[in-house]
Formats: C-alpha cells, structure tokens, sequence
C-alpha cells in the first residue's frame, strides 16, 4: 500500500501521501498517513520538583507497508515519544536520541504483531524533527523488511531531493523529473492516484510541512464529483455532510490548494 514522499526545500522538509489501506485484495482510502507527532523531552528532578524542560518540538511522519503494523506503530510512537527523559551531558537529547527510542519502539511492537498475525510485516515509517544540537531538520527512516530484518538510517536530503516509499514507488519514479519543484511531486503523487493500473495507491493527496521546530498538516481544498467544495483531511470532508458545521464542532486547520 501507499505512495509517500520526503522532500526538502530552502530550510523546510515536505511530506506527501496518498491516502489508501490495502488488506489483501481489498482496500479502502480511510488512512491518516502525515501526521505530527508531539515530543518533549526534560531532564531528571527529585520528587516533588517539576523536571526542567530541555526541549520539545513536533516530528512529521509517514508511513508504509503493513497496515496493521504501519497503524498499530504510529499510534504507539506517538505516546512513546510524548514526554522522555535525560540526563544532560549522559543521554543524547537531540534528534539522536529521539530516533534512538522510536527505533526500540518500532522493533519491539512490528516483532510483536509479526509473531501474533503469523506473517510478515514489512513497514517503513520515515520522521523528521528539527535537531537542537546541528541547528536543523534531519530525516530518519525506519524499516522492517520482508525477512522481518530491521534498520534505522538517516536520510540526508540535499535540495532538491526526494525520498520516495511505498508500493507506488517505480510508477513515481517514472513520472518524475529531475530535482521537481513541490508542485511537480504533488502532481505526481496524483497522477499516479488517479492511475487505474495501481490499486494500493488511492484516495486524497495528504499534505505537511516544517514551520520552525513545528510540523504542520494541510487540509486539501478542491472541488468534489457533486460540485460542491471539499476540505480534505485524507478521507475526511470537513465540508461535508458528515461535519455539519452548523450543528457541531469542527478540526480547525488550514487548507491549500496544492496545485496553486
């Protein structure tokens, strides 16, 4: 399942993803796929005391592959990382450390679900955090493959650069041009969307970016089959029927057109 790409511009990183769960033959386009991912991390205090905050920020995340691994891993990364703790000058407290705990996260829980669902789960999660210590966003990959065999590398994205994941990889890699402007990767991603040929790869194009140490998701604007605008968050019409503004809460984000 899934068509994911990691790209970098002047000082920011973008994500991109289709929408698309596949399960065996069957798929359905209901899968957040970019997300943010709160982290903090504080140094130790004695009881009683508030633990002095050393750092915090937001990672980007996408992910492939298995989707009950891909899925069950996110939500469990997402607590994982929420609140850790160092010691300064013992742990590492940068982008280092972080990647160091999600990588343990990511191993103990796709063996688990591998030994339960008797199968292989080969999942990639790629993340990406603004790193205190080298003054900027660095790209981390995690992976495990078909051999249930696991790795953790930096990806080190130059301008210009796309890292590109999922089963819709060699149809991307075959539409895209040499170092594309964001526009042409999003144009991508929905050309191979609409491709008929490649069913894991589907649904509404999700959309983040990097505002200082902060990760932002997009909502995307465009107009639906019936005529009526749509505000996109993978497969939720904010402007749909089923978020009927005049009778109840709304998410508040932003949308963009990504072909503007």
């Amino acid at each position: 399942m899934t068509l994911c790409f990691v790209w970098r511009t002047d000082n920011n990183i973008h994500f991109a993803s289709d929408s698309r769960l596949t399960f065996g033959s069957n798929g359905c386009d209901a899968a957040i796929k970019v997300c943010r991912i709160p982290f903090s991390i504080y140094a130790p205090a004695f009881a009683g005391q508030n633990a002095p905050l050393i750092t915090s920020g937001e990672l980007g995340m996408a992910f492939a592959g298995s989707s009950v691994a891909a899925l069950m891993t996110k939500e469990a990364l997402a607590e994982l990382v929420r609140d850790l703790q160092g010691a300064p000058g013992y742990h590492s407290l940068d982008m280092d450390g972080v990647a160091d705990v999600m990588f343990r996260g990511f191993s103990v829980i796709t063996r688990e679900i591998g030994q339960a669902l008797f199968e292989r789960v080969a999942t990639t999660i790629v993340f990406a955090g603004y790193c205190i210590s080298r003054h900027d966003l660095r790209v981390f990959r995690m992976t495990v493959d078909a051999q249930n065999a696991l790795s953790l590398n930096e990806i080190s994205l130059n301008v210009g650069d796309v890292e590109i994941f999922g089963s819709g990889t060699a149809a991307a890699k075959q539409r895209l041009t040499a170092s594309p402007t964001s526009k042409e990767i999003l144009q991508t991603l929905q050309a191979v969307i609409d491709d008929p040929s490649f069913s894991e790869v589907g649904g509404n194009i999700q959309y983040g970016y990097f505002n200082g140490t902060h990760f932002s998701t997009k909502g995307i604007a465009k107009i639906n089959v019936d005529g009526n605008f749509g505000y996109w968050r993978g497969p939720l019409d904010m402007n749909g029927k089923d978020f009927d503004q005049a009778s109840g809460l709304v998410p508040r984000f932003a949308c963009i057109d990504p072909f503007e």
